[in-house]
C-alpha cells in the first residue's frame, strides 16, 4: 500500500542540513533539528532558512530532540550517550547521561508527558536485545522505565 497517492505534491523546506534525523516544532513558531556533527539548527519553515543556534563540542551526532515548555531543546547525542539540554540562547549542558548504573547506549529519540518528564529510547547495538527506554524526571533524575522493547527502540510517541 503506497503512503502518499501518484498525484501528492511534495516539497523540500530547506535545504543544507547535516543528516537532520530529528525534527520537532518549538513553541516560537520554529522547527529544530539536530546535525550529524552535533549541530542544533532552528529553522524558518515559511521562509526556507535555517540557522545554526548551538554545537555540540568535540563533535557530537543528534538524533531525536524535543522542546519543553519553555522552548529548551533535549538532543539525544548518540556520539556521547547523553541528553543534552540547549537553551533559547544556544548554552549547551548535559541534562542526563542514563540510570545510575545503567548508562544511555545510543539515546536515540526523546519525548515529554504532561508532566515533565522525559522518556529516551536507548537503541543499544544493532542486532542486539539491549534497548531501553528510560525516564528523566525534571531535574534530570533518570530511572529505566521499560525494559521489554529491547530491539534497537527508537522513536518515541507519548499520548496524552
Amino acid at each position: 500500500m503506497p503512503i502518499l497517492n501518484n498525484d501528492t505534491q511534495v516539497s523540500v523546506l530547506v535545504d543544507g542540513l547535516d543528516h537532520p534525523e530529528g525534527v520537532a516544532w518549538g513553541l516560537d513558531g520554529y522547527a529544530y533539528a539536530g546535525g550529524e556533527m552535533g549541530q542544533i539548527y532552528r529553522v524558518d519553515v515559511d521562509a526556507g532558512e535555517f540557522r545554526q543556534i548551538a554545537q555540540i563540542m568535540p563533535a557530537g551526532f543528534i538524533g531525536g530532540l524535543a522542546l519543553d515548555g519553555n522552548n529548551n531543546i533535549y538532543a539525544c547525542d548518540a556520539a556521547y550517550n547523553k541528553v543534552r539540554k540547549i537553551t533559547p540562547g544556544g548554552l549547551v549542558t548535559t541534562y542526563s547521561e542514563g540510570a545510575p548504573g545503567e548508562p544511555f547506549n545510543l539515546p536515540n529519540y526523546p519525548a515529554f508527558d504532561s508532566q515533565g518528564n522525559l522518556y529516551v529510547s536507548s537503541s543499544g547495538g544493532w542486532y542486539e536485545d539491549a534497548g531501553l527506554i528510560y525516564k528523566v524526571k525534571a531535574g534530570g533524575e533518570t530511572e529505566v522505565w521499560e525494559r521489554t522493547s529491547v530491539t534497537f527502540p527508537n522513536g518515541i510517541c507519548l499520548s496524552p
